[in-house]
């Protein structure tokens, strides 16, 4: 088995059930790539020369061919604190992983097989991607015109959650009969 930058090939990760607790807490600025070590170490090095990343939740969203499935693939996302330190370089490497669950693209099994081409598999897969990580995060990412587009491949400012309880507080307030006046 062949191990590079600290990284084992893809099928030797077994990542856990994504948990809402993850949630990020403030901006996050993400990348996606194939979860191999050539992608992650990628990921990582284009997060590190992102600008606003140490104000900001690093996401690092990866990709795998589910195996048989040639046009399924299972989407991860990094554990934020453990890749926070491996951007400070306080660890070596990720080791926790968050199954956000399978996307399926019928374009990526073709005669020439995409996974041939990462950047053209990239291409195809990553609005799929996008898809999946803003439902299972309930978020609204911020406009990509297209997966070649330079910035981030993920970024949105914060939980929607937060202005969802606000919008809760404010009408259990009213009703409870509390005003400003």
């Amino acid at each position: 088995m062949t191990i590079t930058s600290g990284y084992r090939w893809s099928r030797d990760t077994k990542p856990e059930k994504f948990s809402t607790i993850k949630r990020p807490r403030k901006a996050v600025i993400g990348e996606i790539k194939p979860h191999n070590p050539d992608g992650i170490a990628a990921g990582i090095k284009q997060l590190r020369g992102r600008k606003g990343i140490e104000r900001s939740t690093p996401q690092l969203i990866t990709y795998r061919q589910v195996p048989g499935q040639p046009s399924k693939y299972e989407v991860l996302a990094a554990d934020s604190a453990q890749l926070d330190a491996v951007l400070k370089g306080r660890e070596a490497k990720v080791g926790k992983w968050y199954t956000l669950g399978i996307v399926e693209s019928s374009k990526t099994a073709e005669m020439i097989p995409r996974w041939e081409c990462p950047t053209s598999l990239g291409n195809v897969l990553e609005p799929w991607i996008r898809r999946r990580y803003a439902s299972r995060f309930n978020v609204t990412l911020d406009a990509k015109d297209s997966p070649s587009q330079t910035g981030a491949d993920i970024s949105h400012r914060k939980q929607e959650m937060a202005e969802f309880l606000r919008e809760l507080a404010a009408e259990l307030e009213a009703e409870a009969g509390y005003s400003e006046f």
